[in-house]
């Protein structure tokens, strides 16, 4: 079959596919156009996008998104204006049906992955109405003031910042800093939607292993600021900055599988042996809160506080500033006092540079792990200082003997591998 014509059989196929799993969706919801009606719209949005395009006519694609307009209006027409009095207006299946019939298009402009997932994500709109509705229902005031002024930090602000270096050996860049702020925001604003929905049982771990994955060094600082005297809070906090680092240890892991699979072998164990010394405290931890017959809850608070996210990101300028100006110093010999330089302010850079490094053979898989290692030790130094900083006494140094053992062990192993 030629290859021109198999390549329109796959477009139309996924055209339809795509209307008729919303003509389903509608079906299902007792609409009167179901799945022959999407099914059909779909195709005729394919067919016009595909005469445009033969015939050198885009205009034509204008023409088709206003037909399919109006073919959706008179569709729903009489239901719209004979509706019972208190029923729901036929405005979502209009729309649904005008986009289906707009993916159809993209189908014939040979933007099938763009339309399919365009099509899940309508679908699932339309599918989880009520679950959607209850969540508005629950958002109030309170909580749409950190979502707007998480949305002005990140794209109002972070856009204006020049991405260029500057300052003393290129070590300052504004939009990256910036970065750095909106990161610490964002971690606060994805722990405080997780509790705030989710439920504070279960929040909690939800919101240290997102932020975990984020950063753990920005989740860190979002726990050790919320953390207060009340009996047990310390505990529960410090349990779950224990899972965030954990996380960013199977971050690592994930990362070396990835980029170089030839280092997972050597790094599982070094990996292994640390999450199982974090593990072991936040097993101890349990068993503490455990005793006292309840697990606190914390207090649901704005987490766009610009006055600590600032706070962070000038500490991170202070840190760049002094580990460029350092490891000028040093000279591009000493790797290990590089990583330990660049773990204070970011282990990713150091783990992906010793990829690299490694991958070039530059330095064998034995330096590279340990450079890893040296740059998450020095990480969890700077996360000690920073929850001695701005956390309670009490969950500062049980985060400290957490972070003490964690490194104890990834010192260990690192030399014995």
């Amino acid at each position: 079959m030629d290859e021109t014509l198999l390549r329109a059989v796959k477009l139309f196929g996924t055209s339809m596919a795509i209307g008729l799993l919303i003509g389903l969706e509608r079906e299902r919801k007792a609409d009167s156009r179901g799945v022959r009606t999407f099914g059909l719209i779909s195709l005729l949005g394919t067919m016009v996008a595909t005469l445009a395009s033969l015939l050198a006519m885009p205009q034509l694609v204008a023409v088709g998104v206003a037909m399919l307009g109006l073919i959706a209006i008179a569709a729903y027409w009489g239901e719209g204006r004979d509706r019972l009095a208190g029923s729901e207006a036929p405005t979502t299946s209009v729309i649904a049906m005008i986009l289906t019939g707009c993916l159809g298009i993209l189908c014939g402009l040979e933007q099938e992955r763009l339309a399919v997932a365009l099509g899940i994500v309508i679908v699932s709109l339309l599918y989880f109405k009520g679950e959607l509705r209850g969540i508005a229902g629950r958002i109030g005031r309170a909580d749409l003031i950190p979502v707007l002024q998480f949305g002005a930090l990140t794209f109002i602000v972070l856009p204006l910042l020049p991405d260029h270096a500057y300052g003393p050996h290129g070590s300052l860049n504004p939009h990256e800093i910036w970065l750095t702020i909106v990161l610490v925001s964002g971690v606060g604003l994805i722990g405080y939607l997780t509790l705030r929905f989710a439920g504070q049982r279960f929040g909690m771990p939800l919101a240290a292993i997102a932020g975990g994955l984020v950063s753990s060094t920005a989740t860190t600082l979002v726990f050790a600021r919320s953390s207060d005297t009340s009996p047990g809070s310390a505990a529960i906090r410090s349990m779950m900055v224990m899972l965030a680092n954990l996380t960013m240890l199977i971050r690592l892991a994930i990362m070396a599988a990835i980029i170089r699979p030839d280092l997972l072998r050597p790094i599982a164990p070094v990996m292994g042996s640390t999450a199982a010394a974090g593990l072991l405290w936040a097993a101890w931890l349990q068993r503490r809160l455990a005793k006292t017959g309840a697990i606190p809850l914390p207090v649901v608070q704005n987490p766009t506080q610009l006055r600590v996210a600032l706070l962070f990101g000038l500490s991170y300028a202070v840190v760049s500033l002094l580990a460029a100006w350092s490891a000028a110093q040093v000279g591009g010999s000493a790797l290990y006092v590089v990583a330990a330089i660049s773990g204070l302010t970011d282990v990713d850079a150091i783990a992906l540079s010793a990829f690299r490094l490694e991958a070039a053979g530059s330095i064998d898989a034995g330096a590279a792990v340990m450079a890893i290692a040296i740059g998450v030790i020095a990480n969890l130094v700077l996360k000690t200082v920073m929850v001695f900083t701005v956390g309670t006494r009490e969950l500062a140094w049980l985060c400290a003997t957490g972070f003490g053992a964690m490194a104890m062990a990834l010192a260990v192993t690192a030399i014995l591998h």
